[in-house]
């Protein structure tokens, strides 16, 4: 019988790791050399000088940073620096960030990996650092091509290191002590391109907005392609901003800041308002949950880009080309340094360019915003770096991070539709072509040159203006049944996303039960009655949404409450899984002439939203009234809930066609509501909280008819 064996093992690693670490976790050049001066940072420099030389020519080219930090000891050098994944700044299991040795700096790198950037840029690197108040340099020489060629471990690739009088920290009065790191061999030829954006990059590491007097990064580049590249002053440039919108996140979700809108050629429209408000998404913080990270702040710049907005705002359209276009974005600052990827080019991290297409008129794009979202290692300890710098992990607290600032440019886009309508309609860029329009315009100037003819006798005009006003009155009811269709057709199809998906979900778990069912063992009665139950509920809301779709005689007296009735019964499941208590009450019955099945689906319309905002809230505090009543002979229909509410926006706002505070909404909802309501005879408003016996304290919106029948 074989004797079993046991023991311990231990993993190693070959020295070909130290090149597969370099290239693969450090993306591109601008994150290398950034990750560079982020540790000169964290060694309490002031002042770092980045110099580029030649680096359009590989062979003699070469990348120096140098830093006046408190530089390293020979030990440190050999027990840190060439330690991978080195504890030195990393967090302690209370996950606080640690502080950096003098200045008590919180550290910005903490994987013990970002020196690996050296490889990326270059084969060859030398490393000379002078601690503070010593009278000798560390001098260490990486050949990387030694760990290309040695097949062995990494321990066996020996690196070559010397102590020696100061000779590099000793003529500039700036530079007394520090860390200098010389990159020769360069990987690959430095194009102009590439050469702009690590000029740019670098100019960008540091927040524009957060003050941090006590470190410069300066960039001296020597290369035959080397534009010149003008640091920004972003303060000035944001300053003019058409659109403005500086808020803080707090632990709660809670916003908290201002909006405002300027244009100089436009005075009278320029505003300011004091924002606070719960912009917590309710889809992703069901019952009231509490984001796990916050707080933080957002600001967002945005200007509007057509010729006639630019000449007026910048007096020429040269300025966003060279100043605005290039630092456009929506980008990530810890403790007032730069978070890549989040802000690149080639990084849409927000979806904006996605939401522009789904929704043009409300949604930015990247190019019309510049923004910043500030976020603090202390107060944001679970928003962590991955191990190659490059991005945020993918954990809960990120996914709320991500969650809230979509909500907060969700904000901001609310806030400016409606001053983007007004400026449109001020500086003429807004004209109707709809075909009623059209058809209008062109009968105002047909009657116009009738009235101008002096031959025509008063019975030829008399016949004219008759016919005339025949066209017009069966043009508008053309477009009237049209309309109607597309209303009815549109509002369907939003209404019943989630409803079609419950009932999926409703035969999917019927099917699973019949499934397990073919075993004779597993077949029971209850099993049985809840198939049953599955599909009476799929068929209740499929054969409502059938008789909803029926061609019937749309205008005749109804009553409200059959509408509402209707309502209750299509939406009953949704209302039910939701744990959402519904009531209808009937305090006068009155009758409204119109169409029953336009009022259903403009009901389905409001309580779709109370839905969507209830879900924030926790399961015993949903509820919805559904009112009807009555004042000054005019029939009231009201939806009640005691959802989050509708804040400071006011009806004619939340009516507007594709405005939305959902970031995932079409806002089209409360807009073909209001159609709906006027074609049949009623407006929309937004109750009072006195204004109906019994309102919930939240959203409370109501459909004033005015005619109805007792």
């Amino acid at each position: 019988m074989l004797t079993a064996k046991k023991g311990q093992a231990h993993v190693a690693a070959r020295a070909r790791l130290m090149l597969l670490l370099g290239e693969q976790l450090i993306t591109d050049e601008v994150a290398a050399v950034s990750e560079l001066v982020k540790n000169a940072y964290d060694a309490d420099a002031t002042r770092v000088v980045v110099t580029l030389s030649h680096v359009s020519e590989p062979e003699t080219g070469q990348i120096c940073i140098k830093d006046n930090g408190h530089g390293m000891t020979l030990e440190k050098v050999l027990s840190s620096w060439l330690e991978l994944g080195t504890l030195s700044k990393a967090r302690g299991v209370d996950k606080k960030p640690r502080q950096s040795e003098l200045k008590n700096r919180t550290c910005l790198g903490e994987k013990g990996l970002g020196r690996l950037a050296v490889h990326k840029l270059g084969r060859f690197t030398e490393l000379v650092t002078r601690r503070v108040e010593t009278n000798l340099e560390t001098r260490l020489i990486l050949d990387w091509t030694a760990f290309e060629r040695a097949e062995g471990f990494l321990d066996e690739v020996p690196v070559e290191w010397q102590q020696t009088e100061i000779s590099v920290f000793v003529k500039d009065p700036d530079f007394e002590n520090g860390t200098q790191i010389t990159i020769k061999k360069l990987q690959r030829r430095w194009t102009r391109e590439m050469i702009i954006r690590v000029q740019r990059g670098l100019l960008a590491m540091k927040s524009p907005f957060t003050e941090l007097s006590d470190f410069d990064v300066a960039i001296d580049v020597d290369d035959p392609l080397a534009p010149e590249v003008s640091p920004p002053n972003m303060s000035e440039l944001v300053a003019g901003a058409t659109y403005t919108f500086i808020v803080d996140i707090d632990e709660n979700g809670q916003i908290k800041g201002r909006y405002k809108v300027q244009r100089p050629d436009l005075p009278e429209l320029s505003r300011e308002i004091v924002i606070r408000r719960d912009i917590r998404e309710p889809g992703h913080f069901r019952d009231d949950r509490k984001p796990v990270c916050g707080p933080f702040r957002v600001r967002f710049y945005s200007w509007d880009l057509t010729m006639k907005d630019q000449r007026a705002v910048f007096g020429d359209t040269a300025t966003y080309k060279e100043m605005i276009a290039p630092n456009t974005g929506v980008k990530v600052f810890r403790d007032g340094f730069r978070v890549l990827p989040y802000g690149n080019e080639d990084n849409d991290w927000l979806s904006m360019d996605l939401e522009r297409v789904r929704r043009f008129e409300q949604n930015l794009s990247r190019n019309q915003i510049i923004g910043e979202v500030a976020i603090s290692a202390h107060t944001n300890p679970d928003l962590l770096d991955k191990s190659g710098r490059e991005g945020l992990i993918d954990n809960d607290a990120f996914r709320d991070f991500i969650s809230l600032v979509k909500s907060a440019l969700n904000s901001f886009e609310a806030y400016r539709l409606p001053d983007r309508q007004k400026i449109k309609d001020a500086t003429g860029l807004t004209r109707d072509q709809s075909e009623g329009a059209v058809f209008s315009r062109t009968m105002a100037l047909l009657m116009k040159a009738i009235a101008e003819q002096p031959r025509l006798d008063a019975e030829t005009r008399l016949q004219i203006s008759k016919l005339a006003s025949d066209a017009r009155d069966a043009m508008n009811s053309v477009l009237a049944e049209r309309e109607q269709r597309l209303l009815v057709a549109s509002t369907i199809g939003l209404t019943y996303m989630m409803p079609t998906h419950e009932v999926r979900r409703d035969m999917h778990e019927a099917l699973k039960i019949l499934r397990r069912m073919r075993d004779p063992k597993q077949l029971s009665q209850s099993g049985i009655d809840t198939v049953i139950s599955l599909l009476k509920q799929a068929d209740s809301t499929v054969g409502g949404l059938g008789r909803l779709m029926q061609r019937t005689e749309d205008v005749e007296p109804f009553q409200l409450e059959k509408s509402a009735k209707v309502a209750i019964e299509l939406l009953h499941h949704r209302f039910e899984r939701n744990s959402i208590d519904c009531q209808l009450i009937v305090r006068s019955s009155r009758k409204i002439v119109g169409s029953d099945r336009l009022v259903t689906i403009l009901l389905l319309n409001l309580l779709d939203n109370s839905i969507y905002w209830l879900l924030r809230k926790k399961p015993d505090e949903r509820e919805i009234k559904i009112i009807v009543d009555s004042r000054d002979e005019k029939a009231i229909l009201a939806v009640s809930d005691s959802g989050p509410g509708f804040g400071e926006d006011d009806i004619q706002t939340l009516t507007l066609p594709f405005f939305t505070r959902k970031p995932n909404g079409m806002g089209l909802g409360l807009y073909i509501a209001d159609r709906i309501a006027g074609m049949n005879g009623g407006k929309l408003k937004l109750l009072g909280e006195n204004e109906l016996p019994e309102l919930l304290p939240g959203g409370n919106i109501a459909v004033l008819f005015s005619k109805s029948t007792s």
